[in-house]
């Protein structure tokens, strides 16, 4: 009964993601925003690290082998997830396809799971979350290569706790969140 309760709005969910990565799809081209080469540069160096058994502070496969340290001052474990990722899908192209349904499913999911502990309807709470996911918050990872996205798209997690907060259930006797 679980499975069928929520089978109808995960792909309403799955459909509305792959409704908002479509133009990149359609277009058959990647884009490249405004920190792009920067960023795209560093999962280029996880991924060769990652691929060679080479881990390294220093960038060896890129920025034309500078030996700058870059990887360990910037999320290095973001940049490594994304090098994993680019690893696997192996072209730039399904690579920003993959993280960008990720991305936008993250944050829809986020953002239903924060409507619904605070009571919200299922319907409503999958609207929000659709409504978030296609937000300028979370769609500037195309046009800005830049990890605020990702924050974005995990930060509705953080709205139950301060409603539990808020509630006054959040003590030092009883601090369990859920």
């Amino acid at each position: 009964m679980l499975y069928k309760k929520y089978t109808k709005g995960f792909l309403i969910a799955l459909l509305s993601v792959l409704v908002i990565v479509s133009p990149i799809i359609l277009n058959s081209t990647a884009l490249l925003g405004v920190d792009g080469y920067f960023q795209y540069s560093r999962i280029y160096e996880a991924a060769m690290q990652i691929k060679n058994l080479n881990f390294s502070f220093l960038n060896l496969y890129s920025f034309q082998q500078s030996g700058r340290v870059v990887n360990q001052l910037y999320s290095p474990l973001m940049t490594y997830f994304f090098g994993v990722i680019l690893l696997i899908t192996g072209t730039w192209f399904k690579f920003q396809v993959v993280s960008l349904f990720l991305l936008h499913l993250i944050a829809l999911i986020s953002m239903y799971y924060a409507a619904k502990k605070m009571k919200f309807s299922n319907e409503v709470s999958l609207l929000l979350g659709i409504i978030f996911s296609a937000s300028s918050a979370i769609t500037g990872f195309i046009f800005g290569v830049t990890w605020r996205s990702w924050a974005f798209a995990f930060l509705p997690l953080l709205v139950p706790i301060a409603l539990y907060f808020y509630e006054g259930k959040l003590t030092k006797k009883n601090n369990h969140l859920y």
